[in-house]
């Protein structure tokens, strides 16, 4: 049914009409028409306002910050923003200064747009032209995020404000990386993620977002219940420093009263204390207390680092932290990174603790997967016609192999054995290439990873839940 004010006059004559039956069409300059038209208008604005107001409600139609409002209780962090454009703008001076001039932060420039209108730019650290020069340059970005700010070389044209000493600015390189935000499209794609998927839709989400980072290889998520999340990265970056793409990813798809814990290696509950076995591949220490902590509390732990050396580490809780708010205690030295638990305080305030470990920051913690060598030693008898590199090939076969594991995943005897004979095809039907020709017996093998061995079909290494194998020695040995 449309709603125009012509469909509406139409509607109301009608309904009249059948009211009264001999009435005949009015007059269009007559005040019963003029009534009819008036209230048909009215009605018509309050039906065009009743569809807006529905298309602002509903997920499929609603854009902008309309959608924003619909998804937010369900993506906290709501749009994904796009990138400011960056990169430097150089000042001049008319001549050889005698002193100092100082470009301040925040320094706000500008570039003249085709219609007009400028696009401001603006440093993003403090610059000086030294006595005797003549210019510098210095590092800035986009006022706005997105795509406008990608701006060519010498469009920026002039300040916005003096300053002494300073005539002119220009960049002499484009402003590159801004980005547009999320779109509405993948903004809806992102929600139904999280409607669609209930119980799941964080760990979902996550991985997605994760898995469309170049650095990340695999991505893992355990749900342990409570609202804890454990999220394995693989990921090339290491160690060394927190990873701030892996951390925005992760902030901006969980769900809103869920921790990404790391990895619980400890529990404190007053003066019971339980150091688990479980290790890491490397991580800071945070301590999460279960209840509120009145006064603060200093605790001391001894952990295990990478290179296998007893450190301490300190955590100061401070007094009016709440239950859940993760602390990060200070490490041995600030590149120290612990592996495992070696011992844990008591509370002699009677609190409760959880010692957690991983990279990150407070609540979005994340692992990398514990590295695992897998080392073959097989001994092999070879017919009168074996192909050429046989040994290479095989050692090749079993590299690429064992390099294909996922986090978790154990490894069969069965299958080492199979890619001894065959050559590793992850492309082929269950990865199985073409025959390895040459091979007339195999006279032993022996499969050797995680303090475990395999020597027969029905074997395996069982892996932990982050660990990940790889090739370790390779030894192939041909019998005369």
């Amino acid at each position: 049914m449309t709603n125009t004010t012509d469909d509406i006059v139409k509607r109301i004559e009608d309904r009249q009409a059948e009211m009264l039956p001999g009435q005949k069409s009015m007059d269009k300059l007559s005040l019963h028409y003029l009534a009819n038209i008036s209230v048909a208008a009215e009605l018509a604005e309050a039906y065009a306002a009743l569809e807006a107001n529905l298309d602002n409600i509903d997920v499929l139609k609603a854009t902008g910050t309309k959608l924003d409002a619909i998804v937010s209780p369900v993506l906290i962090a709501g749009r994904e923003l796009g990138d400011y454009a960056t990169g430097t703008i150089t000042f001049y001076a008319p001549f050889e200064t005698a002193v100092e001039i100082v470009v301040p932060a925040k320094t706000k420039c500008y570039a003249i747009l085709g219609d007009g209108s400028k696009l401001y730019f603006e440093t993003t650290v403090e610059g000086a032209i030294d006595p005797g020069e003549l210019s510098t340059t210095v590092e800035a970005k986009a006022v706005e995020r997105g795509l406008s700010g990608n701006i060519g070389a010498y469009a920026i044209q002039g300040m916005t404000g003096a300053i002494t000493g300073i005539t002119s600015c220009e960049n002499e390189l484009p402003f590159e990386g801004g980005t547009a935000d999320e779109t509405d499209d993948a903004l809806r794609e992102r929600y139904f993620d999280a409607v669609q998927a209930p119980g799941k839709a964080t760990a979902l989400m996550i991985q997605r977002a994760l898995n469309d980072d170049p650095a990340v290889s695999e991505v893992k998520v355990w749900n342990y219940g409570s609202g804890d999340l454990g999220i394995m990265v693989d990921y090339s970056g290491g160690i060394d420093e927190t990873s701030s793409d892996i951390v925005d990813a992760i902030e901006a798809n969980i769900a809103a009263g869920t921790h990404a814990r790391g990895m619980l290696c400890a529990t404190i509950d007053s003066t019971t204390v339980v150091v688990l076995e479980d290790d890491v591949y490397g991580g800071l220490i945070w301590v999460r207390p279960r209840c509120h902590i009145s006064t603060q509390e200093v605790l001391t732990f001894t952990y295990l680092d990478i290179e296998e050396n007893s450190q301490t580490a300190v955590a100061t809780i401070p007094a009016g932290t709440r239950r859940g708010v993760m602390v990060a205690a200070v490490m041995a030295a600030e590149s120290s990174r612990a592996v495992k638990i070696l011992t844990a305080p008591t509370s002699p305030a009677g609190n409760s603790y959880d010692v957690l470990l991983g990279m990150g920051e407070a609540g979005l913690l994340y692992n990398l997967p514990e590295l695992t060598d897998v080392n073959v030693a097989a001994t092999i008898r070879l017919t009168d016609t074996p192909e050429t590199g046989l040994v290479d090939l095989i050692e090749e076969s079993l590299t690429s192999f064992l390099g294909s594991y996922l986090i978790g995943e154990n490894l069969e005897f069965s299958d080492v054995q199979k890619f001894l004979q065959n050559y590793f095809d992850p492309t082929a039907d269950e990865y199985i290439g073409r025959p390895l020709k040459g091979i007339d017996e195999i006279v032993s093998l022996s499969v050797s990873g995680g303090g475990q061995t395999a020597v027969k079909n029905g074997d395996k290494i069982t892996v932990e839940e982050d660990w990940r194998l790889e090739a370790g020695i390779i030894n192939i040995t041909v019998a005369t």
